[in-house]
């Protein structure tokens, strides 16, 4: 598991969730896991904001960073409606 060295666990700076590879939509969480939903649900409240990191292929906190971090393009916050 070399790439999991390269991880920062719960590091304030540039973490997962702001990445661009982080994707921590349940729906995408329990697709990825599909036996999830008999013991528990990609909604659980004990998931908090983890997710999974498409350039690792790991499920993480969002809270951890990697150097592979890539700002997204769109943040809810830019779409005008």
């Amino acid at each position: 598991m070399k790439f999991f060295k390269s991880l920062k666990l719960k590091n304030s700076g540039q973490v997962c969730e702001k990445c661009a590879y982080f994707q921590g939509d349940p729906a995408h969480i329990e697709e990825a896991y599909p036996g999830l939903s008999i013991m528990s649900s990609g909604y659980a409240s004990v998931r908090a904001q983890d997710g999974l990191c498409s350039y690792n292929q790991l499920y993480l906190s969002a809270r951890d960073s990697c150097p592979h971090f890539t700002p997204r393009t769109t943040e809810l916050a830019d779409i005008v409606i």
